[in-house]
């Protein structure tokens, strides 16, 4: 039986002035023989998404409606899947003051701070999913993790 377990686990970076931002959430997930395209032999699928409110953001401690921030999301810790790339995409606007906006198609997650999405004022509950590909059936059994670091940056 061929599985990888793949997890991302959640942490809220810090923010800037006194805007912040919390996370929760994450994803697991197994590679498995039901992954194959076409049973034994075949490759796997070729990428695999969470569900759409994998993690939840809330952006707090804003100055109003009009105090506009930005979003940027980092990878670190990351194990050596070989050839996977990791993307997230914002699947909600959440609700609150002020707006939200950017971020509804996947953004691949890098190592370095990489701009997700941006708005204004205080939000809640702005949701996102993820997404992985390039997982090949070469890649050894194990399980692979990556930390996931949201940072708001108070514009």
């Amino acid at each position: 039986m061929f599985a990888i377990s793949v997890t991302f686990l959640i942490l809220s970076g810090p923010s800037a002035c006194a805007v912040d931002v919390y996370a929760v959430g994450g994803w697991n997930f197994t590679v498995d023989s039901s992954c194959l395209v076409g049973g034994a032999g075949s490759d796997l699928m070729k990428s695999f998404e969470s569900k759409l409110d994998a993690t939840v953001i809330n952006i707090t401690g804003t100055g109003g409606s009009g105090d506009a921030w930005q979003v940027q999301v980092r990878k670190s810790g990351v194990s050596q899947l070989h050839g996977a790339t990791l993307y997230v995409k914002r699947t909600g606007d959440g609700s609150g003051s002020g707006a939200v906006h950017g971020g509804s198609s996947y953004v691949a997650v890098e190592t370095s701070d990489t701009d997700f999405f941006e708005g204004s004022g205080d939000r809640t509950d702005i949701t996102v999913q993820y997404k992985v590909s390039g997982i090949s059936i070469n890649v050894p059994p194990g399980t692979y993790s990556t930390v996931i670091t949201f940072t708001v940056v108070d514009r």
